[in-house]
């Protein structure tokens, strides 16, 4: 079922809306929000939190989950080679089977289950940078992958 979820402004709990859910107040503070969830079938262009036009699209996955498993391998790797291979067969069929979310690059909102325009690109970090440290590195141009 596509969702949208995003923090309060007031209170920074997550909150989630259900497709085509409306607006209402926060669930934890009840500080207002104007949040309302894109019907479903809807073709994310812009963030539904925020109304920001620059988005990216990255795999569902838990990143602490991710880092753990990595960590458990590689804490046996000394005594053996099977748990690392374990991991990277485990990484495989994750990315294999982990759907894809859109994520808001200035308010991290993650849409669930929706289509997304074109224009949606996977994570840049250097956009990324330019929204959490309002410059990117120097050295660094935005769009460019080698």
């Amino acid at each position: 079922m596509s969702s949208i979820h995003f923090l309060c402004k007031q209170c920074e709990a997550r909150l989630g809306r259900d497709a085509g859910e409306v607006s209402r107040p926060c669930d934890f503070c009840g500080a207002a929000n104007d949040v309302a969830a894109p019907p479903p079938g809807s073709i994310i262009d812009t963030c539904a939190a925020c109304g920001h036009e620059e988005l990216y699209f990255q795999k569902d996955f838990n990143r602490a989950t991710g880092i753990a498993l990595v960590v458990l391998g590689a804490i046996f790797v000394p005594w053996t080679w099977l748990p690392l291979i374990g991991v990277t067969i485990l990484d495989y069929i994750v990315w294999r089977v982990v759907k894809e979310v859109v994520v808001c690059y200035k308010c991290q909102a993650v849409h669930r289950g929706y289509a997304w325009a074109e224009k949606v690109k996977p994570f840049d970090l250097v956009i990324h940078d330019r929204h959490v440290y309002g410059a990117a590195p120097p050295g660094a141009e935005e769009g460019h992958h080698d």
